[in-house]
């Protein structure tokens, strides 16, 4: 868990387990109790967040908006209303999800889809989160502003006039702090459908943080890629189980997967380093070891010319003192030597003449 208002500003990525919809079983009891099983899932993968999604079906969709035609595909042949009332999370389960993952030190997040939702949901949330189809809600962008929180904003199936649009509409409402997901609005989406390089684009064009929000079926391909094109948030749906029934369990990463993702993109963090290049302390042993120097290649007197290949040679050192850079090969070559240097050793400037 990352103290507030750090969590893009960090040097460590930002993990969010998205939960979505998954925790729907189909009786109070049950859906809480998955809804927390899913959370102790996040909790042990070391995921930052854990991240709902909370709905109205009559605030989403026009009454006759019919059958999603991805979903049908899935084998869900029912009306899109009728999948969001389901699916949709009461406000009463809010209070508790959120003291729950408190008091197991991870952050609660929800996508509100309306007004009322996002009324529901900012007393429990440290950020807000809006969904790619949700970029052009002007009543969300506007009260996550004035919230004063910091937001996440998905950008699937957008271009970068609508980035700009709501980027302005934020601002212009008094938001401050926002960062762009990339995500690709297709459930699986399909590898070659990714446009990482996205995520560098949009922190150079918006001059913000930039994150991933990935739906592909792959646990960790896009987000240890998607950090090292600069993300500093990664979100990624998973499921205690791919076989439930309902429409995001398909794609979803299972508990195994998901630690395996937080994992390796905590090592990809690792690997990134400072981006200055140096001798790093783990090349140390090898640098004094293996670099090649000025070494003696026979027992030089006091009195000697410095030759090439009859007394010296430009060679690695292995145990013995590494001697001056090659670049000073025609400096010291016919100097004499003013004091003994036995066989291996590396030259140093202070063994010749001036």
């Amino acid at each position: 868990m990352i103290s507030p208002n750090t969590w893009w500003h960090s040097e460590r990525v930002y993990i969010i387990a998205e939960a979505g919809s998954n925790w729907r079983m189909g009786t109070g009891k049950r859906d809480m109790a998955m809804a927390k099983a899913l959370i102790d899932v996040a909790v042990e993968a070391g995921a930052d967040a854990v991240k709902f999604q909370t709905y109205k079906p009559e605030t989403v969709y026009v009454k006759n908006a019919g059958r999603s035609g991805y979903l049908s595909e899935a084998g869900i042949t029912e009306d899109i209303q009728d999948i969001f009332a389901d699916l949709a999370m009461p406000y009463e389960m809010l209070p508790e999800l959120a003291d729950y993952c408190k008091r197991n030190s991870i952050d609660f997040l929800s996508t509100p889809f309306s007004k009322q939702d996002f009324e529901a949901i900012d007393p429990f949330v440290p950020i807000h989160k809006i969904a790619s189809y949700e970029i052009s809600h002007i009543h969300l962008l506007t009260m996550a502003a004035r919230s004063g929180k910091p937001l996440l904003l998905s950008t699937g199936a957008s271009n970068e006039e609508d980035i700009q649009w709501a980027l302005d509409t934020f601002k212009n409402a008094g938001g401050e702090d926002i960062c762009l997901l990339q995500c690709t609005a297709k459930y699986p989406a399909p590898m070659e459908s990714l446009n990482l390089l996205s995520i560098r684009r949009l922190k150079q064009r918006f001059q913000v943080k930039t994150g991933l929000s990935d739906h592909s079926r792959e646990p960790a391909v896009a987000p240890v890629m998607a950090v090292a094109m600069g993300a500093k948030v990664i979100e990624k749906h998973y499921t205690l189980d791919n076989r439930l029934p309902g429409p995001d369990h398909s794609f979803a990463l299972n508990p195994e997967d998901l630690k395996r993702m937080v994992r390796e993109v905590r090592m990809a963090e690792e690997a990134l380093g400072d981006g200055i290049k140096k001798v790093l302390p783990a090349e140390q042993e090898l640098a004094a070891y293996a670099r090649r120097g000025l070494q003696a290649i026979k027992d030089i007197k006091p009195g000697d010319i410095l030759e090439e290949e009859v007394n010296f040679a430009v060679l690695r050192p292995g145990q013995q003192p590494l001697g001056l850079h090659p670049k000073h090969l025609t400096d010291i070559q016919g100097k004499r030597a003013v004091s003994y240097i036995e066989t291996g050793r590396g030259l140093r400037f202070d063994d010749l003449e001036n």
